[in-house]
């Protein structure tokens, strides 16, 4: 009896533990509370935790007191200057706040599997969605794609499958190519089911149910950490410097006076900082070193179109800004401009020939004064030329979408087709 006692002493602790943690993580209710404040400050935070987690996503675009809406894009929505579509949204009390999804390495495929996590956001809801040339890149460009992972997205996806389509099999090949999910036996083999074109089992889908569980009570736990205070350091006192009346003159005359004032060490338009730090030290090297740049062969054209069949899936209307790069840089560097157009070109007939009309396109205002912030992001003229096209998206309100996918747009032909005008028009 006296052994017993000893060796409960000693590992009934550990089993108590171990239960109430497995209970902890299985409870049917949230383990945290996110006030009004920090899903505000989530909106502009750009964490990775946000990024990839499911409970402050949701519990934004659930707020009954602030209309969020998603912006998915990349590096550009970083630039929160005075005249940024979350700080003119804020000023101006506008009937949407942006959520900013994206930063540096999100492109597409990362973009598809975070909207796993927020199907109910995006179901006959609105969305902008900001395309970046520098995506289609010839070599497959995701690097960044481990920064933007987590299980839980996953998991949502295989549980959101209930044909198995093409898309479906299409990112099984993709996700399959990358490491975080190869080398884990137990996402790799459903995965791998998925791409073989076979249902999953009922005991799969258990086990799905129980890690969402686990992977949703991590979620809860650590998505509010490692937040940034972009809202306070930098939203609100953009606030203050924008004219109390929202009119488009009076803030170009304020983008212009900023603008002036912030690009005086170079003759590229280039914010002075950002040219100090990231341009002036390799100067020279510089020099012609974009010739060689082309973004009209890529696969990131078919996870492009995943994103488009998930948007059509939920029925979601889209507006898709497409940007320029600056042309004072780009001759300086030697970018192909035709090329480049050409890729736009590219991007703009996946859109439209499957019904995606609400475009902003910008490729060709590049040249113009204060239009860019850097080398490839809008700032400035460029954010108030975009906001002429978002407001008034938001204005009209949600309009039934009528989409047709093409899963053509999946396929290798599509990926490597050189955009001339004669093979995008002659492509089915």
């Amino acid at each position: 009896m006296l052994k017993k006692r000893g060796l409960w002493w000693i590992f009934g602790p550990v089993v108590l533990a171990f239960v109430m943690i497995t209970a902890l993580f299985l409870a049917p209710f949230s383990l945290n509370y996110l006030s009004n404040k920090d899903i505000q400050k989530a909106s502009v935070s750009f964490s990775k935790n946000v990024f990839k987690g499911e409970s402050m996503k949701m519990a934004a675009f659930s707020d009954s007191k602030t209309k969020y809406v998603p912006f998915f894009g990349s590096s550009e929505l970083l630039r929160l200057d005075a005249m940024h579509p979350s700080v003119l949204a804020a000023k101006y009390k506008r009937n949407y706040q942006p959520f900013l999804l994206g930063q540096a390495g999100t492109e597409s495929l990362s973009h598809y599997l975070g909207m796993q996590e927020m199907t109910p956001a995006l179901h006959k809801k609105q969305a902008v969605f900001i395309v970046s040339q520098q995506w289609f890149t010839k070599r497959d460009s995701k690097w960044a794609f481990s920064q933007f992972y987590s299980p839980l997205q996953t998991v949502n996806w295989l549980r959101n499958i209930k044909t198995i389509s093409a898309t479906d099999r299409f990112i099984a090949t993709r996700l399959l190519e990358q490491k975080q999910i190869s080398d884990n036996t137990f996402y790799a083999r459903l995965i791998t089911k998925i791409k073989n074109n076979q249902s999953l089992s009922g005991t799969d889908q258990n086990l799905l149910i129980l890690r969402n569980r686990m992977l949703v009570r991590e979620d809860q736990l650590f998505s509010n950490f490692a937040f940034s205070n972009n809202w306070n350091k930098q939203v609100e006192p953009a606030l203050k410097g924008l004219p109390k009346k929202d009119n488009v003159s009076l803030l170009e005359q304020e983008a212009i006076r900023v603008a002036k004032k912030q690009t005086g060490n170079n003759k590229f338009g280039i914010k002075n900082s950002f040219f100090k730090t990231r341009v002036k030290p390799s100067f020279k090297k510089l020099e012609n070193s974009q010739s060689h740049f082309d973004y009209r062969q890529s696969d990131e054209y078919s996870d492009f179109q995943a994103v488009l069949q998930e948007f059509a899936k939920e029925h979601t209307d889209v507006l898709f800004i497409i940007q320029p790069v600056n042309k004072k840089w780009s001759k300086y560097t030697g970018l192909n401009t035709k090329k480049y157009y050409q890729s736009v070109n590219k991007v703009k007939k996946q859109l439209k020939s499957q019904g995606f009309n609400n475009i902003a396109d910008f490729s060709h205002d590049g040249g113009h004064k204060y239009f860019m912030q850097d080398t490839i992001h809008m700032g400035w003229r460029g954010w108030i030329a975009a906001d002429t096209k978002i407001k008034p998206f938001f204005e009209h309100g949600y309009q039934e979408t009528n989409y047709k996918i093409n899963d053509n747009y999946l396929s290798k032909k599509w990926q490597n087709l050189m955009p001339t005008d004669t093979n995008l028009k002659n492509f089915k």
